[in-house]
């Protein structure tokens, strides 16, 4: 193997261990990848609704960001999602939805919490009943 081929690896490997799922993280991780073209929208302080599947065809609805999260230690999922809401509040996202969580090997512990999620910016949110929506407010 050429020595260039050895430092793409390495490199590789290297960013791979700073993504939130990687088992190579050593701290918590929050990943936020803003989808293409994603109006830039500013931040607020209102609480953002999480939903664990996807919302209602009758909501108009567009997707700004994937975030991931994941932790270091053992635990449940309730500080990642915390966490992942000021992420999404950060970014103008009125939910997340599409949540996922699990446990995985990561950082210092065989079974670290981790979730997913997409944020999205609620278009016709004025005339829509978000109570009805279900799901939890953070």
């Amino acid at each position: 193997m050429k020595t260039g081929a050895i430092g793409t690896l390495l490199v590789a490997a290297a960013l791979a261990g700073c993504q939130a799922h990687s088992p190579m993280i050593m701290k918590d991780t929050i990943d936020v990848t803003m989808a293409p073209n994603a109006p830039k929208l500013a931040p607020h302080t209102e609480k953002v609704l999480f939903v664990d599947g996807t919302l209602p065809a009758s909501v108009n609805y567009e997707t700004l960001a994937e975030i991931n999260a994941g932790a270091v230690w053992y635990g449940g999922p309730d500080g990642l999602l915390n966490a992942m809401a000021d992420k999404a509040r950060a970014i103008g996202a009125d939910a997340v939805v599409e949540i996922g969580t699990w446990k995985q090997p990561s950082g210092f512990s065989w079974a670290s919490p981790h979730a997913t999620g997409k944020a999205v910016r609620i278009v016709n949110k004025k005339s829509t009943n978000l109570s009805a929506l279900g799901g939890t407010w953070r």
